[in-house]
């Protein structure tokens, strides 16, 4: 395998063979941890293969034919690879442009049912977050024009990523090793000991305010 699409190819075999541990160590060559299998929703599955080289496999299976223009189409994923990072709250922050091309740092908390911890959210922790991410985030510019890295931390598991791979995008014309050496690059980076300073004071800080503003947990 030498490009990302390769890798679109090998989860059809991986379905075709059965799903399986077995049938996922035998298509991608890697070690394989686990694999999980969930209903995302009806028509759609979840596929997670865990590697023991930390690498991951998390994509969508289209299980029926509608909305799946040609052959192909009915697979989508993205490569991660597991980072020792946590946090309270889950956030996600990537690499995205505006119209004109220029790069930007996106922070997404998801839905905040709790209006008063939404508020505290965006006018404090998401503005802090920025400020720790802001003079790194050119490093996880893409490969391409469109594509991306991103990094998903939470309180079980955190990833760095690269952006969705699907048939005909440029995702799937990445060399699979370019994409391998910059999620290690971007995992070692995240190590460093100023960046993990701040984002654990910012995780301190949030559990002050989460003590507060939700007692009871």
């Amino acid at each position: 395998m030498e490009k990302m699409g390769d890798l679109l190819e090998m989860l059809r075999r991986f379905d075709s063979l059965g799903s399986t541990k077995e049938a996922a160590t035998e298509v991608f060559g890697w070690g394989v941890e686990e694999v999980l299998i969930s209903e995302e929703r009806p028509g759609v599955d979840q596929v997670i293969i865990a590697f023991y080289n930390s690498l991951v496999i998390e994509a969508r299976h289209i299980l029926t034919k509608e909305g799946v223009v040609e052959f192909g189409e009915e697979w989508e994923f993205r490569l991660k690879l597991r980072t020792d990072l946590a946090s309270t709250i889950r956030y996600n922050a990537f690499y995205s442009r505006y119209i004109h091309g220029k790069g930007y740092l996106r922070v997404d908390i998801g839905y905040v049912e709790n209006k008063l911890l939404r508020k505290m959210l965006e006018d404090f922790y998401i503005p802090r977050m920025r400020s720790i991410y802001k003079p790194i985030i050119l490093e996880f510019k893409g490969l391409f024009d469109y594509d991306f890295f991103g990094i998903d931390v939470g309180r079980e598991r955190a990833e760095v990523y690269y952006s969705t791979v699907r048939q005909g995008r440029e995702e799937a014309e990445a060399n699979i090793d370019d994409v391998i050496v910059r999620l290690n690059y971007l995992n070692d980076m995240m190590k460093d000991t100023k960046i993990r300073k701040a984002l654990k004071t910012l995780d301190e800080d949030l559990c002050k305010v989460l003590c507060i503003l939700c007692p009871s947990g």
